[in-house]
């Protein structure tokens, strides 16, 4: 099963604050589309953070709302965001090995490096989910 913004709450308790923030889980829902997780999976089977496709992204919607209740220059706010990426990327066997600066690619204003994830083997966390795709002939 996914992981859910409680699943966040709950695995770090010292993100507590941010339990029933709107803007908080916003941003969640944003990182845990199917879409997102695939992103960040592909980015680290590149080496690259798996942040980099999505941060641009995140900024924005906070950028949108008329009233933040959090904002990106806050770095405990910056944390979280791995956290939640730490907590989505799990269920999947993903762990943080490496902390790389983001690439310009990534047209991040407010993050400058974020984890990048892969599977261990070694590890006791074995994936729960995986990303299947297929092929689907178009006439």
């Amino acid at each position: 099963m996914k992981a859910t913004f409680n699943d966040f709450i709950v695995q770090n308790p010292n993100c507590s604050k941010f339990a029933g923030n709107s803007d908080a889980m916003l941003i969640f829902e944003i990182l845990s589309r199917d879409e997102s997780i695939i992103k960040m999976i592909e980015a680290c089977d590149h080496g690259k953070p798996a942040l980099t496709p999505l941060a641009h992204e995140i900024e924005q919607a906070l950028l949108n709302l008329k009233a933040p209740t959090i904002s990106f220059h806050d770095n405990f706010t910056k944390q979280a965001v791995g956290l939640m990426i730490k907590t989505i990327l799990k269920p999947f066997g993903y762990e943080a090995y490496v902390q790389k600066s983001l690439p310009k690619d990534a047209k991040s204003n407010e993050f400058s490096s974020a984890s990048v994830y892969r599977i261990d083997p070694k590890s006791e966390n074995k994936p729960t989910m995986k990303i299947v795709k297929s092929i689907v002939e178009i006439k």
